[in-house]
């Protein structure tokens, strides 16, 4: 038998102080796609960094593309993490949203920057080889 309880603030509570919560559905592959991804743009990054070094950006310009991604995507997730960490929306209704959809828009803008930057200059292997000789 369902019973409903009204409270000072007018909200309607379904149910007994007694009944159990619903949970949703177990699924044993909810996150874990996720935090795969992470891990292999993480490990990914290690080789793919150290062959921007051996290899001259110029003679490849896929690796300066995979480069480009490969960073902006890794800072992305990590910004993304911070923010659903520290300004969660359920706590920040208003500024959580906003710096979302900010870190969204500054990551579409990098990604075009970096792209304008391998196609129309150096590139970024080129970039690295000169900072590094300098």
């Amino acid at each position: 038998m369902t019973s409903y309880l009204r409270t000072p603030s007018l909200a309607i509570i379904k149910g007994t102080v007694n009944d159990p919560t619903t949970f949703p559905t177990p699924n044993r592959s909810h996150g874990s796609h996720h935090w795969a991804f992470e891990r292999l743009l993480s490990a990914g990054l290690v080789p793919l960094t150290a062959a921007a070094f051996v290899v001259s950006g110029s003679n490849y310009p896929l690796l300066d593309g995979l480069l480009g991604i490969s960073l902006v995507m890794h800072s992305h997730i990590g910004f993304d993490a911070v923010l659903v960490d520290y300004l969660h929306v359920r706590k920040f209704r208003i500024l959580g949203p906003v710096a979302s959809w900010t870190l969204r828009a500054t990551t579409v803008a990098v990604l075009v920057g970096v792209y304008q930057f391998n196609t129309n200059d150096i590139g970024l292997t080129e970039l690295i080889a000169k900072v590094w000789a300098a």
